[in-house]
């Protein structure tokens, strides 16, 4: 005698859509989810102060700032500054109009550039001075920057902000 054994109709045990497989995945999901969303919400709410325009007066503590130009440095001699950088002359400009004066400090004033880099001055004519009511002290500060045309900023310790502009990019200035 034989024996005919007919196909199953029952399905097959395993991972299916609501099986353990799915549920195995559920909680990395999550957790990654979350964490995209508090970086997300983070990066949304994170407070960067404006920059002020090339040439235009910001507010500083006891006056203004200003930024009258941004110059190439005349030919730099081989291996002066790295790669991918060049070394440029800002003209930064205090005027004191408190009583209290400004006071100005090379080390207070840093270059930001794109994913918050900051460079300090390598160059500082005067490095300190505090200037007096109604007086004006024209600064030069030296940088290097990019060679790519990124928003550059100059960055007080106060957190003025006062932009660079991007006339420094071209012309073949590196």
């Amino acid at each position: 005698m034989t024996t005919t054994i007919a196909p199953s109709t029952a399905r097959r045990a395993g991972p299916g859509p609501g099986g353990p497989g799915r549920r195995r995945w559920m909680l990395p999901g999550a957790v990654a989810l979350a964490l995209g969303l508090a970086l997300g919400g983070a990066a949304v709410l994170q407070e960067d102060r404006p920059s002020t325009p090339l040439g235009a007066v910001a507010q500083v503590p006891g006056g203004l700032a200003r930024v009258n130009g941004v110059l190439p440095e005349d030919e730099q001699a081989p291996g002066q500054a790295d790669d991918g950088v060049h070394r440029v002359r800002v003209l930064l400009e205090l005027t004191a109009v408190d009583p209290s004066g400004v006071a100005f400090r090379a080390e207070d004033w840093a270059v930001e550039r794109l994913g918050a880099r900051r460079t300090a001055a390598l160059q500082a004519a005067p490095r300190q001075r505090t200037v007096d009511q109604g007086d004006v002290l024209r600064t030069e500060l030296v940088f290097e920057v990019p060679d790519r045309a990124v928003e550059v900023v100059l960055v007080g310790a106060d957190g003025t902000r006062l932009s660079l502009g991007a006339d420094h990019h071209g012309g073949g200035f590196r």
